[in-house]
C-alpha cells in the first residue's frame, strides 16, 4: 500500500514526523510543480525510518513524541545500536529529520555491518530481522536510494550479492553476506563524491564489483559540461588485500 496510507491522518497530525522535503527525483519534482502538488512529510527521505519509529511507539503504547532522546523508542534504538556495534555510545546529535543519531566509532559501525553480513536468518529474532533487511536491500536496490544514485549503481552491477548505503557527511557502509564482511568509511570533510569513489574502490579490492565500474573514476564538470578534474582513488587505496 502507499506509504501515506500506513497511518491515519489523525496519527500523522499528532506525531512529530520528519519535516516536509522535496523529492530527490527531478522528474517527479517537475511533475509536482506542474500539477500543483504540495510537498509533504511523506517525501522526506527519512520518512520510512520515522514510520518505523511511529510503528514501534504504537506497539509500545507510548506517546508519539518518539524523537525525544529519552523516549522508549529511542532507548530501544540506542540499545540495539550499542549491542550490534559492541560498544557504548558516548552521546548523540540531532539529525536533519529531527531524530537523535547515536554516535559510534567507525570500527563499531563496521562491526555492525559485519553482524548483518554474518546473519544467517536461523538464529534469534534479531538475526532473522537482519537477514530480512539485507535480502530486501539486495532484491530492491532502487528502493534503497532511488535510480541514478551510487547505492543502486553499486548493487545493480555487483558481481555478488551485496548491500550498500550512503549516509550524511561522507559516511558509507557495505554488507557482503557471502564473505561475512562489513565495511564502513567516513570522509573527513563530509564529501559524498569522495565516499562513493572510496567505497567503490574497496568493493573492487574484494572483487565484489568489476575494476572498470564507472564509480571508480568520475569526471568533475563545470556548468558548461567541460571536464575540469577527476575523482578517483589513489593507487594504494585500490590495491588488492594481502594474503
Amino acid at each position: 500500500r502507499p506509504f501515506s496510507h500506513w497511518f491515519t491522518r489523525k496519527t500523522w497530525r499528532r506525531s512529530p514526523l520528519c519535516g516536509p522535503q522535496a523529492s530527490r527525483d527531478r522528474d517527479h519534482c517537475l511533475w509536482m510543480n506542474r500539477v500543483g502538488k504540495k510537498v509533504t512529510r511523506v517525501y522526506n527521505n527519512c520518512s520510512g525510518k520515522h514510520a518505523g519509529f511511529l510503528t514501534l511507539a504504537k506497539h509500545l503504547e507510548a506517546e508519539l513524541d518518539y524523537v525525544e532522546p529519552g523516549h522508549p523508542v529511542q532507548r530501544a534504538v540506542r540499545q540495539a545500536i550499542e549491542e550490534i556495534c559492541n560498544e557504548e555510545s558516548p552521546g548523540f546529535g540531532i539529525d536533519g529529520c529531527s531524530a537523535p543519531n547515536f554516535a559510534v566509532s567507525l570500527a563499531g559501525l563496521a562491526r555492525a555491518m559485519a553482524r548483518f553480513a554474518a546473519a544467517g536468518g536461523k538464529g534469534d529474532l534479531r538475526d532473522v530481522a537482519m537477514t530480512r533487511l539485507v535480502n530486501a536491500m539486495i532484491a530492491h536496490p532502487d528502493l534503497v536510494s532511488g535510480q541514478g544514485r551510487a547505492c543502486a549503481a553499486l548493487m545493480e552491477l555487483a558481481t555478488e550479492p551485496l548491500a550498500v548505503k550512503t549516509g550524511a557527511e561522507g559516511v558509507y557502509v557495505a554488507i557482503l553476506p557471502e564473505r561475512k564482511l562489513g565495511i564502513a568509511l567516513k570522509i573527513a570533510d563530509g564529501a559524498t563524491r569522495a565516499s562513493e569513489v572510496a567505497v567503490a574502490a574497496l568493493l573492487a579490492r574484494f572483487g565484489a564489483i568489476n575494476e572498470n565500474h564507472p564509480l571508480l573514476s568520475r569526471d568533475i564538470r563545470n556548468w558548461d559540461g567541460i571536464a575540469t578534474g577527476i575523482v578517483r582513488p589513489v593507487a594504494g587505496f585500490a590495491a588488492p588485500p594481502r594474503g
